[in-house]
């Protein structure tokens, strides 16, 4: 998965700008984001909240 890694896979010659420590940020939030989805409807484990509020504050 080249665009998970931060140099990309050696073939292409890209370099995606990432430093490591976001590289390895990027590639967590992937894999727990497809852990959850793959153990069943996420809907059901992680409910969505409205934090609309919180994040952009109230208008």
């Amino acid at each position: 998965m080249e665009a998970l890694d931060a140099t990309g896979d050696g073939r292409s010659g890209r370099n995606h700008g990432l430093d490591a420590r976001s590289g390895t940020l990027t590639t967590r939030v992937t894999e727990n984001l497809l852990r959850v989805f793959a153990a069943g409807p996420a809907g059901r484990t992680h409910p969505a909240q409205d934090n609309v509020k919180a994040v952009y504050g109230s208008s």
